[in-house]
């Protein structure tokens, strides 16, 4: 008796189940085939991303490339460049800060008054940009600014353009790929490669 109320019951509920299925008001309302795919959204919101990015970039004269790494790879007027960027940390005042030093493309004025200071130094000029920050009025901020190609030993030199004028900045350390500057304002760098200077014969 108990084997057939139990048969009983599980014929009952596989009965019922499709029909619940089909008067559900989810089930009526809503189709699996009007939702959007996973894939469809991710493709949206990496297009709105994408173009949000390719406007900024192209409000700052960059690349994407450029405007995701902080850096500068070409530079109007100048043949060879080596990519200078800027990957934050900026110890101001002699405190280490989570600030990052923006890395913009300079005037093309400015990188043609670049080259011919470089020329006249007997210089090449390695790249040029203007640097920006949302801090101001700091006493010192040394900057370790990422310049691709450089090697420990090469006699590179750092001129900011202060009244029209190319005026040297004290550089802290030259490695592998980095060339740490001391700054004491914003404003538009040179890097330069000066010719080795040799040591006086004895």
């Amino acid at each position: 008796m108990k084997k057939m109320l139990a048969l009983t019951l599980a014929g009952a509920m596989a009965l019922s189940m499709p029909v619940l299925a089909a008067t559900s008001p989810t089930a009526d309302s809503y189709s699996t085939a009007d939702a959007p795919s996973a894939s469809a959204v991710s493709a949206v919101t990496a297009s709105s991303v994408s173009q949000s990015v390719a406007k900024a970039a192209s409000d700052e004269n960059k690349t994407v490339g450029e405007y995701m790494n902080n850096a500068v790879t070409t530079v109007p007027g100048l043949e060879k460049v080596l990519p200078l960027g800027q990957g934050g940390h900026v110890i101001i005042n002699g405190v280490p800060s989570n600030q990052t030093f923006s890395v913009l493309k300079p005037t093309r004025d400015n990188v043609d008054s670049a080259k011919k200071y470089a020329a006249s130094l007997s210089g090449t000029v390695l790249n040029v940009a203007q640097v920006k920050a949302s801090i101001t009025g700091f006493h010192t901020a040394r900057v370790n600014f990422y310049l691709k190609g450089i090697k420990a030993g090469q006699n590179i030199k750092v001129y900011q353009l202060v009244d029209g004028e190319w005026v040297e900045l004290s550089i802290a350390e030259i490695r592998e790929d980095h060339v740490v500057v001391d700054m004491t304002s914003l404003g538009t760098l040179a890097f330069m490669e000066m010719p080795v200077e040799e040591a006086p014969a004895e």
